[in-house]
């Protein structure tokens, strides 16, 4: 039995671990995959690479990579790290979509992923930093509500490993997420309007919603400024602007 010893530093603990045999147990990869979206063409898209190397080469898939063990990282800043080597993309909203260790979804080894998502407007993508990494291909948009269709087909080639399934996750969680929390927010640029905002709501949970009664239930929920009418354009009629400022509550 392992010997333990109090540390000086408070109730911390500090065991000597010189009897552990670190290779008792066989050791999965752990990877991390990116689920970056943005409001594209009035549909909710999702980036994917074209592989270009085996396991499934030719098919599209989410980008991310191998936790890099060397680099001590957490999760979030491998999430990070690979988001911005994909994109250009920094602060970029990112949140943790859900683990998948199905022991076949990998050919090669047994791997692990974590999935992440990025929740992106459109005007703060830089589209000429977007490119294919060493090892893909190409890099696309999709809709994604296209992606979980179930005949979903580019070039009769299926979407690579399990990453569907993460898809088709990732979907459901934001359309019950976005009824209780402020993701939204994160697919408008910072100064928005009404007709901006209910646009993000209705593409997301797919589906119409009335006007009034979307606006009521917002100023409910949510921290709103409205600032002064502005014109959109040298013609048409005022926008009021607003900025999202927090939780009015916790749901």
């Amino acid at each position: 039995m392992s010997e333990i010893k109090k540390s000086t530093e408070g109730s911390e603990l500090k065991e000597d671990l010189s009897n552990y045999n670190a290779d008792t147990y066989k050791k999965p990869s752990v990877t991390v995959d990116l689920l970056i979206c943005t409001i594209l063409n009035d549909e909710l898209n999702l980036l994917l690479i074209k592989r270009k190397y085996p396991p499934f080469k030719d098919h599209w898939a989410l980008p991310g990579g191998f936790v890099d063990i060397d680099r001590e990282e957490t999760l979030e800043q491998t999430a990070n790290r690979e988001l911005e080597e994909e994109t250009g993309l920094k602060g970029i909203f990112v949140s943790q979509l859900k683990s998948y260790g199905d022991p076949r979804r990998d050919p090669r080894l047994r791997v692990i992923t974590v999935a992440y998502y990025a929740l992106v407007p459109y005007g703060k993508i830089p589209y000429g930093k977007i490119r294919a990494q060493d090892d893909a291909k190409e890099v696309a948009w999709f809709s994604l509500e296209r992606l979980v269709h179930p005949h979903f087909s580019e070039e009769k080639k299926p979407l690579a490993f399990d990453h569907k399934i993460i898809i088709t996750d990732l979907l459901k969680h934001l359309r019950d997420k976005m009824s209780v929390s402020p993701i939204a927010f994160e697919l408008v640029p910072e100064k928005f309007t009404w007709p901006n905002l209910q646009k993000v709501y209705e593409i997301v949970l797919g589906k119409k919603l009335v006007a009034p009664n979307f606006r009521q239930l917002i100023k409910a929920r949510y921290k709103i400024v409205e600032e002064s009418s502005q014109k959109k354009g040298k013609t048409g009629r005022p926008a009021r602007f607003l900025t999202y400022c927090g939780t009015k509550k916790v749901f």
